[in-house]
């Protein structure tokens, strides 16, 4: 940022045509000012004025801070540059005479942080206030909200004008009347009683007006956001009856929810019963003595029947899952006749290219099939590790459907998927891998020298890791997972970066004190760049199998330490193993040595189409699904 000698001063901020910038500005938000202040920075630069591209930089700077309501320090733009103190300097000297009253209040905001200056404090607070007038729009009314939101807790913090904030929120809720159609006077309210501040029976009234009104239109959550301020306004004045009385009519709400509900289908009663277990958790919460809360535990026994009805009513849509007996023998010996007889490079090539990861469409599609087991929309799903600390949490598709974010639908999705996948790597694992592993070790005395043909001169090991790799390749091959494992999760991750690296691609962040730390699997297989490595199905696979919470997660479970005894034994880790098998004979000119009039090759990708094990695969995964409605059955039942 530049250094102007003499200093900027207030004519020449009025000079150079700032407010151009805003009054072309389809919104007031700092944010929107930023973009036009850059391009008459840019301008000035061009035209060589460097007064000029001098207070535009310096907008730039401000507009940058992102200033949240609640926030005791403020937040910068990471690729902003630090405001020197000659141009705090020059913000201090410009700030009463900004006429944008949203910009003015940013830039006391922050004179105020950085030199905590009450004067600019206070100057921040009546420009939030103004600038409040100035975007009040009942329908739109988040940004009004957040300048009074602001106003407050800087007003709160200095201690100073806090009878003038309440004094306009007072303005803006008798102005309304309860009758705004959305969220204002409800968080205006809220804001009212955090400071103890204003009539609690007035607003108790204007409250319940607003309660009554939503209810009318069928908004059943904002009528329940409604009873409970009202039930606060009554605790606020120590009326127990009173508030008791609100939480009531605000657990009611569910009820009404519950019985308005379309009942046209079984989904419709469980939907239906998503709200009546709400309303008993919201009855049961009414405080009080037991003669206080007789009314609340008849209402609960209540919602309770009709939750037993609409449960009853939601199972005649269910469809019934029944899984015989699964018989992977001719799988196995399909495996074995593979590597039966071989060579052992022979052999080992055929096992790394046996299967394939599991197609992205197809988890996906196995995935979605949650969305037609009713019991899953009322359902939060959490996965907890053996020590019980939960690992992986996925909302219910209700609660995301209710939510109206697509992006968080779309996450509980992947989730699942992930989920399925450790259930086909795990498949995989015992009825492919450990099979033709068996056979092999049947076979041949094998040695750590007989990888050091596949890993050498190898594009995915890097020359210095030969050994490694070969020694992490022959400990599984020859059972000791303990060692392949913790060989072979580094050497994989350090392999990753080698190839990033040879493309180009930044492999390490730098500092502020400059050290230079190198991205892990959490970082570069997230990397737009490991696309042109792996193909779509590969890179899914190894995120499950290596860092994702809801999949197997194996490279951080081991890092952190929280693996037993016993999990270097799970098929995963032979999974894990045949991975890299598979990555290195996948880069390994070996794969253009064999002879293709081998009989032996054409078992390479033998499953990959085979009904016999896509039936197989597809059978675990409806049990799965059977196991996981049942127990959701229970667990509902049970609440």
């Amino acid at each position: 940022m530049l250094s102007i000698v003499p200093p900027l001063t207030k004519e020449d901020f009025i000079n150079y045509g700032w407010e151009d910038v805003v009054s072309d500005s389809k919104m007031k938000k700092c944010q929107i000012y930023r973009k036009g202040f850059c391009q008459k920075a840019r301008e000035a630069e061009k035209a060589g004025n460097l007064r000029q591209q001098a207070i535009f930089e310096i907008l730039v700077k401000v507009t940058c801070f992102n200033i949240q309501p609640g926030q005791v320090e403020l937040s910068e733009d990471k690729f902003s540059i630090e405001l020197t103190e000659e141009h705090l300097n020059f913000l201090t000297e410009i700030a009463p005479k900004i006429s944008d009253f949203t910009l003015q209040a940013q830039v006391a905001d922050i004179i105020w942080s950085k030199k905590r200056n009450n004067l600019m404090a206070e100057l921040a607070v009546d420009a939030y206030i103004k600038s409040a007038i100035e975007l009040e729009n009942p329908t739109e009314w988040s940004s009004c909200f957040d300048q009074i939101e602001r106003a407050f807790r800087l007003a709160k913090k200095i201690k100073n004008k806090v009878e003038e904030v309440v004094e306009h929120i007072e303005k803006v809720l008798d102005s309304y009347q309860g009758e705004d159609p959305l969220w204002l006077s409800a968080e205006l309210m809220k804001l009212l009683q955090e400071n103890k501040s204003g009539n609690p029976q007035k607003y108790a009234a204007l409250a319940e007006k607003a309660a009554l009104l939503a209810e009318s239109s069928n908004e059943w959550r904002r009528a329940r956001d409604y009873w409970e301020i009202k039930a606060k306004w009554h605790r606020i004045e120590k009326n127990r009856e009173n508030e008791r009385a609100a939480l009531m009519r605000a657990a009611e709400t569910y009820l009404k929810e519950a019985e308005y509900t379309p009942k046209n289908s079984s989904l419709a009663y469980f939907i239906a019963s998503f709200s009546l277990q709400e309303a008993i958790k919201a009855f049961r919460k009414i405080p009080g003595a037991k003669k206080e809360t007789i009314a609340a535990k008849e209402r609960t026994e209540e919602a309770h029947k009709l939750l037993l009805q609409y449960q009853q009513e939601s199972t005649k849509g269910l469809i019934t899952i029944s899984s015989d007996q699964i018989d992977i023998t001719e799988i196995v010996e399909k495996v074995r006749a593979s590597v039966r007889g071989k060579k052992l490079q022979d052999a080992l090539f055929a096992l790394a290219f046996l299967t394939d990861p599991q197609k992205i469409s197809q988890l996906k599609k196995n995935a979605e099939e949650i969305f037609k087991y009713p019991l899953s929309f009322v359902m939060q799903k959490v996965r907890i590790n053996k020590k019980g600390k939960v690992v992986a949490r996925q909302s219910s598709i209700l609660e995301e459907a209710i939510k109206s974010e697509p992006g968080k639908l779309e996450a509980a999705i992947k989730s699942r998927m992930y989920e399925l996948s450790i259930l086909y790597q795990t498949l995989t694992a015992q009825a492919v891998i450990k099979p033709a592993i068996e056979q092999i070790n049947l076979e041949h005395s094998v040695q750590l020298e007989d990888f050091l043909p596949i890993v050498e001169n190898n594009p995915f090991v890097p020359p210095e890791r030969v050994h490694l790799f070969a020694k992490g390749l022959y400990a599984g091959l020859t059972g000791d997972f303990y060692t392949s494992t913790h060989i072979l999760i580094p050497q994989i991750e350090n392999s990753i970066r080698y190839l990033l690296q040879k493309q180009g691609v930044l492999t390490s962040k730098y500092d502020d004190k400059g050290i230079q730390h190198e991205y892990d699997f959490n970082k570069t297989l997230y990397l737009p760049e490991i696309k042109d490595i792996f193909d779509e199905d590969t890179l899914f696979d190894l995120k499950g199998l290596l860092v994702e919470n809801s999949g197997s997660n194996l490279r951080n479970l081991m890092a952190h330490g929280l693996l037993d005894d016993e999990d270097f034994s799970s098929p995963l880790m032979s999974y894990l193993w045949w991975v890299t098998l598979r990555r290195c004979c996948s880069l390994f000119t070996y794969k253009q040595q064999v002879d293709i009039s081998d009989p032996g090759v054409k078992y390479a990708g033998m499953f990959k189409n085979d009904p016999l094990f896509d039936d197989f695969v597809e059978n675990m995964a409806a049990y799965r699904r059977e196991v996981d409605e049942q127990v959701a059955a229970q667990e509902t039942a049970a609440e």
